[in-house]
């Protein structure tokens, strides 16, 4: 079902709240702002939380963690999972991670060869100016940013505010690579995974790890969308909080909060 922010009555039924990162939490690459982790440590002291994204764990620890600063009591109730659930970080005074799944050297080649040749046959592509890397390796996931990871924001959200470029990259890297999965990532770019790879494979990781139903999490996330990477969460049976942008997702916090108090 999808939820709106501005309405958590599910909220009291939930035992564990699950959130994107890039568009959700924070803008894209972004640090969260002073507020967020003022919400986000409160809700902490009522629920298990979990984080789940495409990006790898060091993007997850500069955007976020840094900023949370948790003491034992709060981190042990936030699980993160990095590339859609490829592995799982647990909170003991430090953080502890276990991967899941892994691309082999030969697949990597595969993903990469293709990347570069589609790169290659686009002549905005190819003459881009590239800020940072354009490939990155996740380990169960490659990542390809069209204008490279620390491309920045303002560049980022005008380039493909339509999805259509984006949707064009999907298609052809889809097409050359059939035994993989192919997905929209974040504003300009594409994720590369082994087949089930995506959010689900995470949420069913951390319904395992915990102990608990679908009926039991709720959602978070800004790409729930046909093709979008939090979509096939709602796909699965989650229940889903929509938002535009962290702007939203603090009123869904604030609400989340303002319930447990009634």
């Amino acid at each position: 079902m999808m939820i709106d922010p501005y309405n958590l009555e599910i909220f009291k039924t939930k035992k564990l709240i699950a959130f994107d990162v890039d568009g959700t939490l924070t803008q894209p690459k972004g640090l969260i702002d002073e507020e967020m982790t003022t919400l986000l440590k409160e809700l902490l002291k009522i629920r298990k939380m979990a984080i789940i994204t495409g990006e790898a764990f060091i993007n997850i620890e500069n955007q976020i963690l840094t900023k949370l600063n948790l003491t034992k009591d709060h981190g042990q109730n936030l699980t993160l999972l990095p590339t859609n659930g490829g592995s799982i970080y647990t909170f003991d005074n430090k953080w502890v991670g276990t991967l899941l799944c892994k691309l082999t050297d030969e697949e990597k080649k595969e993903i990469i060869t293709a990347i570069n040749q589609v790169d290659q046959q686009s002549e905005e592509l190819r003459d881009n100016k590239s800020y940072g890397l354009e490939i990155q390796d996740r380990n169960s996931q490659i990542t390809y940013s069209a204008y490279g990871d620390k491309a920045p924001l303002e560049l980022k959200l005008a380039w493909d505010n339509d999805f259509h470029k984006r949707m064009a990259l999907q298609k052809s890297l889809q097409e050359k690579l059939p035994n993989f999965e192919v997905k929209i990532g974040g504003t300009t770019s594409i994720d590369i995974t082994p087949p089930g790879l995506n959010k689900t494979y995470g949420i069913n990781k951390i319904m395992s790890f915990l102990k608990l139903n679908k009926e039991e999490i709720l959602y978070v996330g800004d790409s729930v969308y046909e093709k979008g990477n939090d979509f096939p969460v709602f796909q699965m049976g989650i229940d889903t909080v929509k938002v535009a942008n962290p702007d939203e997702t603090k009123i869904a916090i604030k609400n989340m909060l303002k319930e447990e108090q009634t």
